[in-house]
């Protein structure tokens, strides 16, 4: 019998714990081993059944002991765990920046309807769109902090609770003079949550997803909201003004507002029932993280928000960054919102300026999950893979402008296809942009580096929309400007350092858990 410091029984959890403690250690030879314990322990069992119970009781919990550390033991690390609810987390979310994508750019594709039937001028038209950028970036520290320190789950209830709201309003009237104040104020609300429909998919993903779905999941919410933008135009065709220069009598004006007023009243109130089911299922449920991380640099501390914001301002990287990605996107989301403005003097209709934008977004859609794709297989070539989008992009709206200038002969076809391909080769590099932010400035939380780059885009989009208010501007330099946004950001990224911070901090724990390296 084997002396030991304290008298066990074969059935006190201190016995089986200490077996369990030595069978660990001799995993080569298990049954001999649990039958050397069970000799050597001092048994006061008389019946050979109850000692062979005994012993297959001991295995079978040494069994459970060993698969478990098997299935969760990282060496040096948390235990890591990935969860299949991640995907429905990230379809709520989705569904919620579609939707106040949706409710922002209302108005931009029925624009020229709206000039007609409610007597609004293109300062009021390009004011509505506005509410978006202003309401970002009034609400867009608050929802940095409240991304990275109480998760996304508040702020994503708040922002389909503002979206609820701004779709009520809408329900409210559809009569001028009081559409130009409910169109306004619902516009603002809805605004406010835009910091959080466009800046939180790095946030959610970092959160749930692993490495390899980080770039991925991103692009999912990303072209989500994009297709938001892209359902939007699909309002203009049912309105079915094909004739831009059309004059009306009295009576059929008359006519005309009773028609807008109806079919406005029709889609706001199915708009508003949608956007209440969506806040329901994100109050339900809705966490902002898993019981267990999805990638060691999940449960890495982050730097608070304000010295992570110091940082950031002098990070090189991330200010070129930011120019390079803030410029073009800005200016093309915002140009596409107004597009049927934009290509009035083209002799486009607004049914056709309907159909560019929704095929354009469909488009940039598709390109965001291929590229996101490509990105994830191909981790460390996001840089190149946004060069040759850029260059592509600058070469398409070069063409696009040679067009409308009639140095290249004129066709319908070609101003589709050229918006159409443009658009998705500057949309299609958004989730790149944001997944290389939080690369360069890892170990600074991906809320507050998405919320910079967001409120820088929306600066750009200001002023943008701000040069529109200044009277007798027109728009051809609108088109001009998309051509130069780009040809500012391909030099930024031919001479940008790129690194891979957080990635390479997975890839060692990665190493480290296959024993790779030690």
């Amino acid at each position: 019998m084997v002396r030991r410091g304290h008298q066990v029984t074969p059935n006190s959890t201190d016995a089986q714990n200490q077996h369990v403690t030595e069978f660990s250690t001799q995993p080569n030879n298990s049954t001999a081993y649990i039958r050397n314990i069970a000799d050597s322990v001092e048994l006061k069992v008389l019946h050979v059944d109850d000692r062979i119970q005994y012993i297959c009781d001991l295995n079978e919990a040494v069994s459970k002991d060993n698969r478990k550390e098997k299935e969760t033991h990282r060496p040096d690390g948390p235990d890591i765990e990935v969860y299949g609810r991640r995907w429905y987390i990230l379809a709520v979310y989705s569904l919620i920046s579609f939707t106040q994508a949706a409710v922002w750019n209302t108005w931009g594709p029925i624009a020229v309807s709206c000039e007609k039937a409610f007597g609004w001028n293109t300062a009021i038209l390009a004011l509505l769109p506005n509410w978006g950028p202003i309401g970002s970036i009034l609400t867009g520290w608050l929802f940095s902090w409240s991304l990275d320190v109480q998760g996304i789950r508040i702020s994503c209830v708040v922002t389909a609770a503002l979206t609820t709201i701004a779709s009520a309003i809408r329900c409210l009237t559809s009569e001028p003079p009081y559409i130009t104040w409910t169109a306004n104020i619902s516009a603002f609300l809805n605004g406010l949550g835009g910091t959080v429909a466009m800046g939180a998919p790095p946030v959610l993903s970092a959160a749930w997803f692993p490495p390899h779905q980080r770039t991925t999941s991103t692009a999912i919410a990303t072209l989500l909201n994009y297709g938001g933008v892209a359902a939007s135009f699909l309002i203009g065709p049912l309105f079915n003004r094909d004739d831009v220069n059309t004059t009306y009598t009295a009576s059929q004006m008359q006519q005309v507002n009773v028609t807008m007023a109806t079919t406005l009243n029709s889609t706001h109130v199915y708009e508003c029932g949608w956007c209440f089911l969506l806040l329901v299922l994100v109050v339900v449920y809705f966490p902002s993280k898993p019981p267990k991380p999805p990638s060691t640099s999940a449960c890495t501390q982050r730097l608070e928000i304000i010295s992570g914001f110091k940082k950031l301002m002098r990070n090189k990287k991330f200010i070129q960054l930011c120019v390079a990605y803030g410029v073009p996107v800005g200016i093309v989301a915002l140009w596409a919102g107004v597009l049927s403005v934009n290509l009035k003097s083209y002799h486009i209709s607004e049914t056709q300026a309907g159909w560019i934008g929704f095929y354009s977004i469909i488009a940039g859609c598709f390109g965001c999950l291929v590229m996101a794709r490509l990105s994830d297989i191909f981790s460390k070539h996001t840089r190149q893979i946004l060069i040759f989008l850029y260059s592509m992009a600058f070469l398409d709206f070069l063409w696009f402008n040679l067009i409308l200038i009639d140095v290249i002969p004129s066709s319908i076809a070609q101003i589709y296809i050229s918006i159409i391909v443009g658009t998705l080769l500057v949309n299609a590099s958004v989730p790149l942009w944001i997944e290389m932010a939080c690369e360069i400035t890892y170990p600074i939380a991906e809320g507050i580096t998405t919320i910079v780059m967001l409120m820088w885009l929306n600066t750009v989009g200001l002023v943008f929309l701000g040069i529109q208010l200044i009277p007798n501007i027109g728009t051809a330099w609108e088109n001009w400007s998309i051509l130069g946004s780009i040809g500012v950001g391909i030099p930024v990224l031919l001479f940008m350092d790129h690194s891979y911070n957080r990635l390479t901090v997975d890839e060692i724990a990665i190493k480290k858990a296959d024993g790779v390296i030690k």
